[in-house]
């Protein structure tokens, strides 16, 4: 997915694409944020929504930043 593209979309159109294509994978809780991470096409999708007027506030392509918030918890034992 194009990064340029999908930022110039509106949250509503993010918000389309992300229901009709993505596959929910994990979230974490931030402050007064739910912040849920979906697989969109081979990409990530990070979506912000706001726990206290349970409005989706952001939602932008993951990088690798987003992402370690999600692998914290995780451990591989080789």
């Amino acid at each position: 997915m194009d990064e340029g593209k999908f930022n110039r979309l509106t949250l509503e159109q993010r918000a389309k694409i992300v229901w009709e294509s993505g596959e929910f994978v994990d979230s974490v809780m931030y402050n007064q944020y739910c912040l849920m991470l979906y697989s969109v096409n081979r990409d990530f999708v990070e979506l912000f929504l706001d726990l206290e007027t349970h409005h989706i506030v952001w939602i932008s392509l993951a990088n690798e930043y987003d992402l370690a918030k999600y692998l914290q918890g995780v451990q591989i034992e080789v």
